[in-house]
C-alpha cells in the first residue's frame, strides 16, 4: 500500500516551535486546543513537548472518546476533553463513522467513488474501510455541536480560566469541516498565535474548498503560513492527498 511522503525534514515540533518564536512568544506554551482529538495522539505529544502546557480537546465520536477521556484522566489535571463536534454552528449533526476502522469519522460523507479510492483499489490484501460498501461498513451517529466560541464563553471547567492567557496552538483535524472549525472561532483566533491545520486535496470527504478560502479567511485574522508540517501523498501518481498547514501571527514590533 503506497504511504505518505514523510521526509525528515518534516518535523511538527520544531515547525511549531518555529512559528511560536515568530509569533512573539515570550513565555512557556500554556495552553493548546485540539479539535478532532480522536484517542488523544495529538495532545499527548503536546503535553510532552511543553510540560507547562495544557490542552482542550474535542472528540464526538463515541467508538474513540473513551479512550481520549481516559487518556486526559492520567495527566494530571493538564487536560480536559469534550464529547462535542465543533462547527460554525451550535445545535447537533450527524456524523458518518466505519465500522471497519473504529477511528475514522468525519461531518462529511465518504465518497468511496473518489480518485484517491480508485487509485488504491487492489493495492493490498484486505479492504480499506473506503473500499467497503455502505451497507457494510458506514453508519451514523447524530452528535451535538458547538462553536469553540460559544464554548469557551459558556464552560465551566478549568479551561475558562485557561484560555484567559490567550491560545498558544489551535490544531483542527476533521476530515474535511476545519473551515467551519475556523468559522465558529472569531474571538478565539483574536487571542491564537499559531493555527496547525489539516487541509484535504483530494475528494475522499467530497469536493475539498480551494486552499485559498483558508488562507483568505485567516489572513483577516493576521495569520499568514509559516509551514508545511507534514505531506500525505499518493505514491503512484505523486498527488499530494493532504497535508498539515502551520499558520501564525507575526509579533507587532513594539515603537520603543
Amino acid at each position: 500500500m503506497p504511504r505518505g511522503l514523510d521526509p525528515l525534514y518534516f518535523n511538527r515540533r520544531r515547525s511549531l516551535d518555529g512559528a511560536l518564536a515568530w509569533s512573539g512568544l515570550r513565555k512557556p506554551v500554556s495552553l493548546c486546543i485540539d479539535v478532532g482529538a480522536n484517542v488523544g495522539q495529538t495532545m499527548r505529544s503536546f503535553l510532552e513537548w511543553w510540560p507547562t502546557t495544557r490542552c482542550v480537546s474535542f472528540e464526538p465520536l463515541p467508538a474513540v472518546r473513551k479512550v481520549l477521556f481516559e487518556e486526559v484522566a492520567r495527566t494530571g489535571g493538564r487536560a480536559v476533553a469534550y464529547d462535542s463536534a465543533i462547527s460554525d454552528r451550535a445545535g447537533s449533526c450527524v456524523l458518518h463513522a466505519s465500522r471497519s476502522s473504529s477511528v475514522s469519522s468525519s461531518l462529511h460523507r465518504f465518497n468511496k467513488s473518489s480518485d484517491t479510492v480508485s487509485a488504491h483499489r487492489g493495492l493490498r490484501d484486505s479492504l480499506s474501510f473506503l473500499e467497503r460498501s455502505d451497507s457494510e461498513d458506514t453508519y451514523e451517529v447524530r452528535v451535538d455541536s458547538t462553536t469553540l466560541d460559544d464554548h469557551f464563553a459558556e464552560t465551566t471547567g478549568p479551561d475558562r480560566e485557561w484560555i484567559r492567557g490567550g491560545v498558544d496552538i489551535l490544531k483542527s483535524d476533521t476530515q474535511g469541516h476545519d473551515l467551519q472549525v475556523l468559522r465558529g472561532a472569531n474571538r478565539v483566533l483574536q487571542s491564537t498565535r499559531v493555527v496547525l491545520v489539516e487541509w484535504q486535496f483530494d475528494d475522499v470527504y467530497g469536493r475539498p474548498k480551494p486552499i485559498s478560502e483558508l488562507d483568505s479567511y485567516l489572513a483577516k485574522h493576521a495569520f499568514r503560513f509559516w509551514d508545511v508540517a507534514h505531506i500525505y501523498k499518493d505514491l503512484t501518481t505523486l498527488r499530494t492527498l493532504w497535508a498539515d498547514l502551520i499558520y501564525a501571527k507575526q509579533a507587532v514590533a513594539s515603537s520603543g
